[in-house]
Formats: structure tokens, sequence, C-alpha cells
């Protein structure tokens, strides 16, 4: 939480104790305030002790849990049920920063040892063999050479050792009973004091009076005094560098004890309320001998040699400090921190130079600033733009500036400037004048005619050359150069065409002029030669336009282009390189405005959010947050006569801020991790967060660690480097839904970019998306791959086996049935009918039965060659087969072959010499041993196809006896052979089916009339109709 209230200044009056004390304190030094209370995040009204630690942090224990300060805002550590890290109570007492840096808090159940890197608490717990009665006191806490804590308890003083983690008691109570020291109980004999005395001896402050211990030998020692006879409420406020100490009471104003000589010394306070105890509770050191002390009522400053109080005044804040309910009071480093039981519960003081001042310019009511400037004897020129008069005025008077003629209506003023040569110039808008400082008046420099009538006339800016010539830029014509023999102007016209032109500078390093343009970006001149080199911005620079409101530099090459909108442009004027700032470097506003170079090599110049610097050797930018009047600055600026920084101020002051403030201003801070919580519980604080992949809702809380920036600055955060966002809502950043990953989180400063909070957050996955189950899942489809690869392999290696069985039994099948068609019953029967011709001198006839028997021959050889031949071809060599057989049987029966349209015999593949048998069968078996009287035998074999081409359906028909009489009648050796040739066919049908994974079937119907009498046998074969170009 910040501060409720902004932060005002208040001037601190303690004069004229300022003088004798010494302290570097007066009317014009200023003291800020900034208050806090239970609505800024204070924890509680009943605030108690206060410490710094080695960090920067200050502690404020309270009876609602403990409170840490870091200059900006509040955290406060409370006691959870469920969390064993959390503060052992939440009534926080007694704090203690021990040898190694580590913070004590003294809590009404135990001790709890703060743990730095996580944010939390170890906590130890004495218990009633060393305590009677299980609560500690509200005293201060102490650390003996060995490390161990010396605390105030209830009856006794507690031991606490860290080494072996354990509690004793002190034994101090036993030594003031036996010693006679305590004859009764008084107020429960409440330790209320313990502090260091020397490296082996501490103090000890009770109820019954102060005492001494050796914490080598455990001896104590006693320091009576005569006049006090109770010292409740009383404490060890400070020890001075003599040894002496300070006693704060509670109703007896202040004691001392000077141990060299045992001396009890009573102190009177100033006079008091008649409604307040005579109290003075806490004594601090402040400067040199001067302590700093606190009642209820009063905030005094003491100087102990001489022994005088004076009250401590804020002005406009005496109802802050003077409320009578002032608790504590702590100095840490110069700053005065002060408790109440009231809201504001906390009020820091801490002394800040003045950095900004602000000038009445002392004219006339009726006289308007427009424009102002410190001019030579530190006077200011100021002009009133409605009257078109202008004054120089001391800090008393003002005078009005004249013509040589004594007429005062001067015109507007615009720019003052005072060349190397001495002289000074005043643009007027329409007029260039010379300025006689001593004599209050000017004279006006002459002009060429050469402007159009149409044209208003605005002269701005001054620069000079290195060689004496001053140049002025008039905003539609562009440059004009003084002509110092007859003082008049000379328009320089370099060829750019333009008509508006917002900025003149020239760089002593390169000797040449920068002339920024509304239109055309920037020319660089050489005033020599008049040679030009345009810049446009938009593109050398990746620029979107090139608007410059002002240019400047130093004399050693470094130039800056103020373009509002866009930001601050550094140039190296030398090499042109160039680097562009921009509210993600640090600037407060990218609508940047004027600015000009200290002799210091620092660049000041003005944003609409207020001044900045820019170092030039550092390249480091400045911002003055702290400063509220630092927003003031918006506009044209110049120095004074010292140096520092200054602007008019309408509508009658000029502001100057002291060029010195980049020294003695605010320091920055450091950004720290708060607190940081998954699903609303706390986690340890780190800088690495390792987190399963369901705890990915996380909630950061940053801090600014500071002593003096006051004003809650702008914080931004990105995260894995993409481009920074402002952080919001108390500079909390809260991670929804974050997926597996690393997520680096950087917060800083907006104006203080260079100073960064990294925090590294590890959302692991889950198992089943994390690379080792990957490796498993990818081994395991490996394993199962090669697996199946091996099987498939043995499986095709297999199939390969079974196919070459096939193929060889196919081969032995057709090999067969080769010797099946040329049996030597088929060829004996051939040869005798090639005989029988010749004898009948039927040479003809034998010629023609003997050529068909050799083309036959011939086409069952070649076929046997290979394992699919076109049907084309088969029925090729039938004909061939039947013809030769109806020669034969001399053409006793009829034949025919019928194609259907759809069935192209060229393309389609069977297995070759796979309808012969069939054939043959259907000749021997059922044509021929039908009787003569049978009437005409017929065989009739018809192609055909089905299902859209995808089965050829191949049938063979005869009107022959049948099968059941064919069985009767046939003769042993034909027998043999229709069985085998027919067999062989079916199983060549088998194995095709096999191969290629399709049905071939081979159905033999017996053809009956309708009263039962055979007339035939019909033999059904279906193939699949495998196309030529087909891998079988």
């Amino acid at each position: 939480m910040y501060p409720s209230k902004l932060v005002s200044i208040k001037y601190l009056f303690i004069f004229p104790l300022f003088m004798v004390m010494g302290l570097y304190i007066s009317a014009q030094s200023a003291f800020r305030s900034v208050s806090y209370g239970t609505k800024d995040g204070i924890s509680s009204l009943r605030c108690r002790q206060m410490i710094k630690d080695t960090n920067g942090f200050i502690w404020i224990t309270s009876d609602k849990g403990l409170n840490r300060y870091d200059g900006n805002s509040f955290y406060v550590f409370k006691h959870k049920q469920d969390d064993p890290f959390s503060l052992a109570n939440n009534s926080c007492n007694g704090l203690l920063s021990d040898s190694k840096g580590r913070l004590w808090v003294n809590t009404e159940d135990g001790l709890s040892l703060y743990d730095k890197a996580h944010q939390n608490f170890t906590n130890f717990y004495p218990d009633t063999s060393v305590m009677r009665v299980p609560s500690l006191g509200y005293t201060q806490m102490a650390e003996d050479n060995n490390g161990r804590i010396w605390m105030g308890g209830i009856y006794d003083v507690l031991i606490f050792d860290p080494a072996t983690q354990k509690f004793m008691t002190g034994g101090w109570f036993d030594f003031a009973k036996k010693s006679g020291i305590i004859k009764f109980n008084k107020r429960n004999s409440i330790i209320q004091s313990i502090v260091k005395k020397s490296k082996h001896e501490l103090w000890l402050l009770t109820v019954y009076g102060l005492f001494s211990v050796d914490t080598k030998t455990m001896q104590y020692s006693y320091y009576p005094s005569k006049d006090i006879d109770d010292y409740f409420a009383f404490n060890i406020s400070h020890v001075d560098k003599n040894g002496v100490l300070w006693i704060g009471t509670y109703d007896r104003c202040f004691y001392t004890f000077d141990p060299l000589g045992n001396v009890w010394t009573h102190h009177k306070c100033p006079p008091k309320s008649t409604n307040f105890p005579d109290q003075m509770v806490v004594i601090q050191p402040y400067h040199g001998d001067t302590l700093v002390m606190m009642r209820m009522d009063e905030i005094y400053l003491y100087q102990a040699d001489k022994k005088i109080f004076q009250k401590l005044h804020f002005k406009d804040d005496e109802a802050k400090v003077h409320s009578a309910n002032n608790i504590n009071l702590a100095v840490f480093d110069d700053d005065i921190y002060i408790l109440k039981s009231e809201n504001p519960v906390l009020t820091r003081y801490f002394y800040s130079p003045l950095m900004i001042q602000k000038q009445n310019i002392p004219f006339t009511k009726d006289f308007i600033n427009n424009s102002g400037f410190y001019i030579k004897n530190n006077h200011m020129l100021t002009g009133d733009w409605a009257k078109g008069k202008m004054l120089i005025c001391d800090s008393l008077t003002c005078t009005t500036l004249t013509y040589k003629n004594g007429q005062s209506k001067t015109g507007i003023l615009q720019l003052y400037y005072r060349s190397l040569a001495g002289v000074s110039y005043l643009s007027a808008s329409h007029v260039v004048f010379i300025l006689d400082e001593e004599k209050k008046s000017v004279e006006q420099l002459s002009i060429t005619d050469c402007f159009d009538p149409d044209i208003e006339i605005e002269f701005r800016n001054f620069v000079e050359d290195n060689s004496g010539n001053v140049y002025v830029r008039e905003r539609s014509k562009g440059i004009f150069k003084i002509n110092r023999n007859n003082q008049s102007l000379e328009y320089f016209d370099v060829g750019i065409i333009d008509d508006s032109y917002g900025a003149l500078y020239h760089d002593k390093a390169t000797n040449k002029l920068w002339l920024a343009t509304d239109k055309n970006g920037l020319y660089v001149i050489d005033p020599l030669t008049k040679k030009t080199k345009n810049y446009p911005l938009s593109t050398s620079f990746s620029m979107k336009k090139g608007f410059i409101s002002d240019i400047s530099g130093d004399d050693r090459g470094n130039v800056f282009l103020l373009m509002p909108g866009r930001g601050l442009m550094h140039i190296k004027s030398k090499s042109m390189q160039s680097r562009l700032y921009t509210e993600e470097d640090g600037l407060i506003s990218d609508e940047v405005r004027y600015g000009f170079t200290s002799d210091e090599g620092i660049f000041w110049f003005t944003t609409e959010s207020g001044i900045m610097a820019f170092n030039i050797p550092k390249n480091k930018l400045y911002s003055f947050e702290n400063e509220p009047d630092a927003k003031l600055f918006f506009h044209r600026i110049f120095p004074d006569h010292t140096g520092n920084i200054c602007q008019n101020l309408f509508p009658g002051q000029i502001i100057c801020l002291n060029k010195n403030i980049i020294n003695k201003g605010m320091t920055p801070g450091k950004l720290y991790l708060k607190e940081v919580t998954l699903f609303d519980k706390k986690l340890k604080s780190d800088s690495i967060f390792t987190l399963k992949y369901d705890e990915n809702n996380l909630a950061f809380r940053f801090g600014l660690l500071t002593k003096s920036v006051v004003i809650q600055p702008e914080i931004e955060y990105n995260i894995n480097s993409r481009s920074w966002q402002k952080l919001e809502n108390d500079m909390s950043l809260n991670l929804f839904n974050l997926s597996p990953g690393k997520y680096i989180v950087e917060i800083r400063q907006k104006n203080h970019p260079e100073i960064r909070h990294t925090i590294k957050v590890i959302i692991r996955p889950p198992w089943w998306s994390t690379w080792w189950f990957y490796t498993f899942i990818l081994t395991a489809t490996a394993l199962t791959g090669f697996w199946m690869y091996k099987k498939r392999i043995a499986a095709v290696r297999k199939e390969e086996t079974e196919k070459n069985a096939l193929r060889q039994q196919i081969s032995k099948i057709e090999m067969s049935a080769l010797r099946a068609q040329m049996n030597p019953h088929f060829i004996f029967n051939c040869l005798n009918s090639i005989n029988r011709f010749i004898l009948v001198n039927d040479t003809d006839a034998a010629s023609e039965y003997l050529t068909k028997f050799s083309r036959l021959i011939r086409m069952i050889l070649d076929s046997s060659h290979e394992d699919m031949i076109t049907l084309q071809k088969e029925l090729d060599s039938l004909r061939l087969y039947i013809g030769m057989e109806a020669m034969r049987f001399q053409h006793s029966f009829e034949w025919k072959i019928d194609i259907d349209p759809s069935v192209q015999t060229g393309n389609v593949l069977i297995p070759p010499l796979l309808l012969q048998p069939y054939v043959e069968n259907a000749i021997w078996h059922g044509l021929m041993q039908a009787p003569p009287d049978w009437g005409i035998k017929k065989i009739h074999i018809k192609i055909s196809s089905e299902n859209d081409g995808q089965n050829t359906i191949i049938a063979i028909s005869d009107n022959g006896i049948g099968r059941e009489k064919a069985a009767l009648l046939r003769s042993k050796d034909v027998d043999g052979r229709k069985s085998y040739g027919v067999v062989l066919a079916q199983e060549r049908l088998k194995l095709l089916s096999r191969s290629n994974g399709n049905d071939a079937t081979v159905i033999i119907k017996d053809l009956k009339s309708p009263e039962g009498i055979a007339e035939g046998t019909s033999v059904i074969i279906r193939l699949p109709s495998i196309a030529k170009n087909s891998t079988v």
C-alpha cells in the first residue's frame, strides 16, 4: 500500500537553536513527511517497537502482526494456524538484528527467526521448565558475545542459544531474591530493557532497578538509586559514546546513569500540560551530541552539553506531531519515524534540500508573463504578448524596454540569445532586435525584402557557428544570417524548398547547421559551401514521420532531436549513428518538447509530463518523479547564471531546477518479491519456482525498497522477453493457467529500466507429457514396430515360401496337364488319323490335319512357359483342338464358340490349358458315346461376364448322353485319361484362388428333359477377371 496522503514539503523552524547546534537546517531547508494509517497497510493502531535491518527494511511490531516497511509500502506477517512457518504469535514485542544480520521477533508465545531467502519464520517455544508463566515480556532483546539471545520474560531473564536451539533462565530473579533486592513481587517482576554494555556484559533494567551481567560468568551486579523506589515504565533508551545510559520514564522526565562513577542524575523536562504525566519515553541520537526526545504531546531536540530543549515544529503539521498519542520514536539514517496510537499510525520525516524554486517577477498586476528568460546580471527578461511589451526586472523592480525613440511597444517576445562576442539578440516574431541590457533599449535589425506579403513573419531561435556568425530561424523561409557590419538580416538561401522550419542548431564538432523541416525531415548544411544533405527520418531512422520540435547538443558531436510522439533521438554527428529513446527505454513520455545541454555534459529536456535529464558520458536517463513541481517543466528551458535549469512559468514566475539534483536526488531503490501465492496459499519466496502441471495459478506481489522514493513509481513487467507492460493493482502480477514450460518474469521501474528483478517459473509437465514418458513411448513403439517388422518379414518370407511351393506345385500340375493333353493316346490317335487320310489318298486332309496338329503342339508348348495367358490365346488353341477332333470324327458333331461383346478376350488373363480337359470330356464322354440315332451332336462354348466385368463366365455344354450313362459305358483307359485331366484343371483353379485371394469356381450340371431324360452336360467356370497388366 502507498500513502493515502500526497507527500508535502514541511519547513522545519528551530531557529535560533540551529545556529547554536550547528545543524544544517534553516528556513530554506525542507523536511518532507509522509504518513501511513491502517488503510495504507499497517496492521494495528497498537504498534510497539521499530528496527531497521541490514537490508534497509524497517520492521514494526504490533498486537496484530509484524509490519515490514520498504520506504513505499507495508507488508504484514501474521500467525496462521495451518502454517508452521508463520509467526509464533500475532502479538509481537521486541526486535533484534543480531551480529549475523538475522532478525529475531519476540512474540507472546515464543521467539521467531526470520528467513530472508524464503520470507518465512522458524519458531522456538520455551516451556514451563524455564518460564513460570508462558509469556514473553515487552522488553527489547540483546545478543551476547556467544551469539545467545537475551530477552525479558515475566519473572526472569530468558536466554536462547541458536546453536542448541534451547532456552534457559538467566538466573537474575534468583540473584535479586537472594540479595534481598526483591522483597515482594512487584508487577510480575518485568524485565524492561536489555542492552549491550561491553563485549561480555549486558545492562538489564527491571522494575527493581538497574543490573548488569557478565555473560561469561553469569555474575550479576546491582546499581541502585536512592531517589528511585519503583522503576516501572523505565527503559534504557540510549547509550551514548561515553557509556552513559539515557533512561526514559513514564512520569519522571528522564535519568542518566554514568557507570564510571555510578552516578544517577535526574533531569527536568520543559513545562507540560496538566493533563499529561512528566514523561520522556524515547531518547534517540540525532546529529552529533544532539538528541531527539519524545513524550506523548511533544517532540524535542536536546543539546546535551547545554541542557537545552527545543520543540521540533513542522509548519502546517502541528496537529500531526503534537497529538498526545505518541507511542514511539526512532531515528534511522537521520530520518525521524514517529508511531502513534491513532491514524496516521506512522509518520516519517526526512530531510531533503529544495531542488525546485520559483521566483516571482516583480511587475505590475496588469502585466502577464508569456515568455521569460534569465539574461545578463541575472536579470529577468519577460514579455506580455497581448500588450506587445517587454520588461527587464531585477528582484525588486521592472523596466520597460523601448526603442531609442522611446517607443515601448516592441512586439511579442520569443527567444533570447547572447553571442560569444557579448551581443544580446531578441526575436520578437516579426522582427529581430539587438538588446542593450544597460540602457534597457532595443535596436531593430533591418531585413532584405524577401517575404511574400501574405505570409506572417515568425523569427525564432538563434545559433552561432565556429566563425562567430549568428543565424536566426524564420518559420516560413528558413535561415537568416546576421550581418555584423551593418547589423542587418540577410536571407541564407541553401536551396531547400519547404514552408515550415521547426528547429535550427549548429554542431560545433562538424561546423554544420542542422535545420528541421515539417515536411522533409532534417537537413545538415555546410555554412561555407551551402551544400546540404537530407535525412527524411521516415526511412533513414525507420520513423513514420519526422516532425522535430527542437534540436540541441554539446560541443563534442552529440546531437539530440526532440520528436513529439516519437521520442528522443541521440545522434553522433561525425558518424551519423543514432539511437532512439522512448518510454520503453525510460522516458516518462514520448511527447518530448525542448532541451539544452549544460557544461557538465547533461542534456536537459522537457516532455508533456515534466523535465528529464540525459547523462551523455553514461548514456543514462534521469527522471524526477519525487519532485512534484518537476511536472511544471514542459516548455523551453534555459540556464541561469549558475547553470540551474529554468523555465518561464505563466503568469508571473520563473521556475528553476537545481542542476545538482542528479547527484543529490532520490535513489531509484531496489525491486524485490514481496509475496507469492499459489491458489491463494502463500509459498516460500525464491527466485526460482518449480511447480507441478496443476500448480499453475500464481500471484506475485512486488515491492520497491528505497529510502527516498515516496511517490508510487510506475512498474513494468515482461514475460520471456516480450514487450513491457504496466504492472497494475498494487504492484501485483497474476498468472493463470500456465502451460507447462519455463517462464522468465522480469520487472523494472519504467524510469529506471536498468534496475530489474527476475523470477524464473518452471511448470513441470504431467508424467504423460514428460521427456522420459515420450522416450518410453518412443522406445516401446520402436520395439513394437521392430517386433511387427520382424513378424512381417517372417510372414512375408513364409508367404514367399508358400508361393514358391505353390509355383512349384503349379509347375508340376502344368506339366501334368501338358502330359495329360499330350498323352500317348491323343498323339497315337492323331497319327492314325493322318495315316488314314494318307491311305485313302486324302492328302489335303492329311496335310490340313498335320498342320493343325503342329500348330496345336506349338501353342501348348508356348503356353506351358507362362503362368497366365489371354483368353484369346486359350480360345485359339481350343479352336485348333476342337477342329482336329471334328476332322478325326469326320465332322460327326457341330461346335461353336460365342463371345459376349462385353468380354475383351485379348485383355482377360486365365491359366493356360484350362479349358481343353472339359472340352475333351464333352467330346469323348458326352458326344462320342451317343448312339448313331442320337441326332445332331453339338458342343457349345459361351464366354460372358457378370458384376460389371469383375467375373468372366465360361460355359461348356454338350447334348451328349450325360454323366450317369457315360459312367456306365466308359472304358478303362478312357476313364483314367478323363479323370486325370479334369482333376488337374480343378487343382489349378484352387491354386489360382489361393494365390490371388479371389474365388474361382467350377459347377457341373446334368442337363435333363422335363421327363428326366439326360440331354447332356454343362460345365460353368467362373473366374475373376484379371486384366492383362495386373500382377498375379
